[in-house]
């Protein structure tokens, strides 16, 4: 068995020579003579999986390590006879707390609190439900939601979401999560365009964490040059990996698609493909490897006397260095691929345990719903 996996699929080089000889590449510049001879293959978003690709190729199974999909074109792979699996939320979790750690350092940079302001989630499927929770039970936000598809199924828990022009005059903090569509009722592409800038409200905040052409950026770069935007946080750009270093330079935060890149977002893709794959070919998967420890596994905060924002903040940035990651991306954002490829190893939030002396329940709480493990100062627990 000829196996072919994209050189940056965490876990692939323990788990993808379990089913035969395998051989990491470079998916980006994958091309369609690199196939031959290759019976499995196992990819993320930057290679294109269409006919151009794998017309003619002897592969029987693909993979795809990540949550979305525009980077796959089913029908060409159906028409081909190619079985192809994704792995749906995968990552879902990293990208939330990614979005936490944007949150907490824009309230810095903008000397402000969100508690008892309004968050505008486009899209509440696993990581915009992710994203609401964080939002409501640890930063004391109010949340508004936008999910056309979501509402139509008839989920009781989406009958209260509205409609995109609804939410944006009434926003102070908009973020993105949908999939990047061109077609249906319902497509994203440029979603937000010069007619949703219009109407968002003056001064309000823009995430995009999603997919980069659901925003026209050469838009955002001049609505933040002329203030109509406050700030910017922005992991998703059009053109990857050739960006605006213009807007990469005027964005609060500028980072190069790593939102998802926490281990276990990483990890929980290569292993879904890895075991649909295992299930395809009828064999056995076998056990996980084990995940290496968080880089700080154990923190200790006081929270006498100290605010709630601040010890989040102080919490949430030294496990989530978006700030650092930042930093790089901005001294050279024309490296986007080689910076995706060095980003320093994170955790979750759930393999840091804090040690909290003196705090409130409310305290204990916000971490908690983050999903850091909490034990008061002095007690010793397991880190996940």
């Amino acid at each position: 068995m000829n196996i072919l996996y994209d050189r940056n699929m965490t876990l692939g080089e323990a788990l993808f020579p379990r089913l035969g000889r395998a051989v990491p590449v470079e998916g980006r510049t994958l091309s369609q003579s690199d196939l031959a001879g290759c019976d499995l293959l196992f990819v993320r978003s930057t290679c294109r999986l269409g006919r151009d690709l794998l017309e003619g190729t002897p592969v029987r199974f693909i993979g795809s390590g990540v949550a979305g999909t525009d980077h796959i074109d089913f029908e060409a792979l159906l028409a081909l006879g190619i079985p192809v699996v994704s792995a749906p939320g995968c990552n879902a979790e990293s990208v939330a707390d990614y979005v936490v750690a944007a949150l907490l350092h824009l309230a810095r940079r903008q000397g402000r609190s969100w508690r008892g302001t309004t968050l505008g989630i486009v899209g509440v499927g696993h990581v915009g439900s992710f994203v609401k929770t964080f939002a409501e039970e640890a930063l004391g936000m109010k949340t508004l939601c936008c999910d056309p598809p979501r509402k139509e199924t008839g989920d009781p828990a989406a009958q209260d979401f509205l409609t995109f022009e609804e939410i944006l005059p009434r926003v102070d903090v908009l973020t993105f999560h949908t999939p990047l569509t061109d077609d249906g009722p319902y497509p994203t592409r440029r979603l937000f365009d010069d007619a949703a800038a219009e109407k968002l409200k003056p001064g309000a905040t823009l995430l995009n964490f999603a997919r980069g052409s659901i925003c026209d950026n050469a838009l955002l770069l001049r609505l933040l040059e002329e203030g109509r935007l406050a700030d910017a946080a922005i992991d998703c750009w059009e053109g990857e990996p050739h960006i605006s270093p213009a807007l990469a330079a005027r964005a609060a935060l500028a980072t190069p698609h790593i939102a998802g890149h926490a281990y276990e977002g990483r990890a929980n893709g290569t292993l879904a493909v890895y075991r649909a794959a295992c299930d395809f070919l009828g064999r056995p998967a076998g056990d996980t490897p084990p995940f290496p420890p968080a880089p700080i596994p154990e923190l200790a905060l006081d929270c006498r006397g100290r605010a709630l924002d601040d010890l989040l903040a102080e919490a949430v940035l030294a496990t989530c260095d978006i700030c650092g990651d930042s930093r790089r991306f901005k001294a050279d954002p024309s490296a986007f691929d080689a910076q995706r490829r060095t980003v320093p190893h994170r955790r979750l939030f759930s393999g840091t345990t804090l040690r909290l002396a003196g705090a409130a329940p409310e305290t204990a709480a916000a971490f908690q719903a983050l999903g850091f493990v909490c034990l008061p100062d002095g007690e010793r627990g397991e880190t996940p």
